[in-house]
């Protein structure tokens, strides 16, 4: 087991990084999901969500992975065929269905 994050911001966040990872064949676990209840009595820090990997091996790739997501949410909102401006992190347009350019 490797840890990947130390702490991410929310259990959400976590959940997202994972299943990033785990669609690319890296397994992994997100741990301390149930402590935010904790905090005041256990430090914030170890309160917050942690990302672990199953095999330090696949550490340069899921760093990687999620270096690219983190990039995706960072962009700007993109303008569909159809007119719509969508959120940055779809890749596809709500309204009529079609891809994102790239």
């Amino acid at each position: 087991m490797k840890k990947l994050f130390m702490r991410c911001d929310h259990p959400l966040q976590a959940a997202h990084y994972a299943n990033v990872l785990r669609a690319a064949g890296i397994g992994c676990q997100v741990r301390n999901t149930t402590l935010a209840g904790a905090m005041g009595d256990i430090p914030f820090l170890e309160c917050a969500p942690q990302l672990w990997l199953d095999s330090s091996l696949d550490e340069g790739y899921a760093r990687q992975l999620i270096a690219e997501v983190q990039q995706q949410l960072d962009a700007p909102p993109w303008r569909c065929v159809c007119g719509e401006d969508i959120e940055p992190q779809f890749g596809a347009c709500w309204r009529c269905g079609a891809l994102r350019p790239v």
